[in-house]
Order: structure tokens, then sequence, then C-alpha cells
């Protein structure tokens, strides 16, 4: 089980400081590592890193400890460590004020987790609270639509799944992974050709990982409306931008031999 950090409920009345400069050595060099560790994958080796650097830091709630949580927290979503990330933004609330931002990836992380409730209603609710920015909080609130329609989806819930990416796509958040998944919940719907239309809309705009899940995805409704031709292209070119892996060389085979 992963140890909570020792701060986060012995010094919750902490007032924040200013900068973290008269941190550690130790602690700021943990940090590093640990985003070092994020830009390369390495979610699991950046969270340890980050607790190193709340271990080795001078114990008192300011910038660099809110820093850094913010670190661990979407380290922990990136990892897959849906409850991690819920209690480390549940933490930020306690330690820096509730949130906007806070508390629509808290939302997230619990959709993710399978806590569906809990998500709906902090997304309710972090509507009310004061926001960081406009911005910030709008790619909190999207972050959150996004794991709450995928969470929808996978429960079978595809109407639903539909209505949160409408509410995002309505309020200007049709960014690739609300595009992703109102694709395939039309796709899980039974509407393949209005699935292509937001696979190919998100694939204008996204990149790395996004755009490797949108090909894939894009590639698997052309093979449900039986154009073979066309989904074995596609994978083609997944493969070419992003390295074979072991499911696409599968489904290469199959559909080379059609």
């Amino acid at each position: 089980m992963r140890r909570r950090i020792s701060f986060c409920i012995g010094l919750l009345a902490a007032v924040l400081a200013c900068g973290g400069c008269g941190e550690p050595k130790e602690a700021k060099e943990a940090r590093i590592s640990g985003i070092e560790k994020m830009a390369a994958g390495d979610y699991s080796g950046a969270i340890a890193s980050f607790e190193e650097a709340l271990d080795a830091s001078d114990g008192i709630v300011h910038r660099f400890e809110l820093d850094i949580l913010k670190y661990r927290g979407e380290a922990e979503y990136m990892a897959g460590d849906y409850a991690a990330a819920a209690y480390t933004y549940g933490t930020l609330e306690q330690v820096d004020d509730e949130r906007a931002e806070y508390r629509y990836y808290k939302a997230a992380a619990e959709a993710m987790a399978g806590n569906f409730e809990t998500a709906q209603a902090d997304y309710e609710t972090a509507a009310e609270l004061p926001r960081v920015s406009e911005q910030s909080a709008q790619a909190a609130a999207s972050a959150a639509l996004t794991a709450l329609s995928e969470a929808a989806r996978q429960a079978g819930e595809t109407e639903k799944a539909l209505e949160y990416c409408r509410t995002a796509i309505d309020s200007g958040m049709a960014g690739p992974g609300i595009l992703n998944q109102m694709g395939l919940s039309l796709a899980q719907a039974g509407n393949p050709d209005e699935a292509i239309r937001y696979f190919e809309q998100g694939l204008l705009q996204a990149e790395g990982e996004a755009a490797a899940a949108l090909t894939r995805n894009l590639a698997a409704v052309y093979e449900q409306k039986l154009d073979f031709a066309k989904a074995l292209e596609l994978l083609r070119e997944y493969r070419a931008s992003w390295g074979s892996v072991p499911e696409v060389e599968r489904e290469i085979s199959f559909l080379e031999s059609r």
C-alpha cells in the first residue's frame, strides 16, 4: 500500500510560505528526477522520486511541497493508480484550500477508480469552487468529463457517456480525449460513421499517445464496417509511427489474410 506523506494530516493548518528556496538539496534533486522520469514515461519511478522529495523537504507546506503534490497526482493518474491520485488531489484541497481544478481532477481519478457516484458529485460541486484561472479550470473539467464518459461507457451506459461528451463539446472542450470518447461511445452505440468523424477530428489535434490511441480506434471502427483495406492501412501507419506491439501485429496479420 502506498505510504502517505507525513505532513498531509498533521500540518493542515500550516501557513503557506513563499517558494522553496530553503529546501534541502536532496529534496530539490529528487523533484527534478521525478519530473525527468515523468517526461520519459516512467510514472512509477516518478512517484517514488516525488515521495523522496517530500520526505527530504523541510516539512512545512509551501509552494515547493504543493508543486510536488501536483506532479505526484498527475504521475499517479498516468500510472493508473487512480485511488492514490484521488487521495493526492483531496490532500491538495486540504492544504491549499478547495479549488475547482483540484476537485475536477479528483473527480477524474474517482471515476477511473470505479467510484462513479463520488466522481459525479465532485464534478458537480467543482463548478461552485474558486478557480486558479478559467483556462486551467476548463482543462481540469475536460479531464473529469473524459474520465466520467469512459467510466460510463465501460459500465455499458452508452447514452450517459455520450451525454458527458456532448456537455464537454458544447462547452468548448472538444479536445482529443473527449473526441476519442465520443467516437468510442458512438461505435458502441452502433453508429460507426459518426464515430469515424469524431476520431478524425481528434486526429487533427492529437499528438503522441493520444494520436496513437485515436489511430487504433479508427482502424477498429473501419474493421467493424468490414472495410478491411482501410483498417489495414491505418494499422500499418500506426506501426510506422509508434512501433510494433503484439496486439497490432496480430490484427495486421488477420487483416492481411482477408
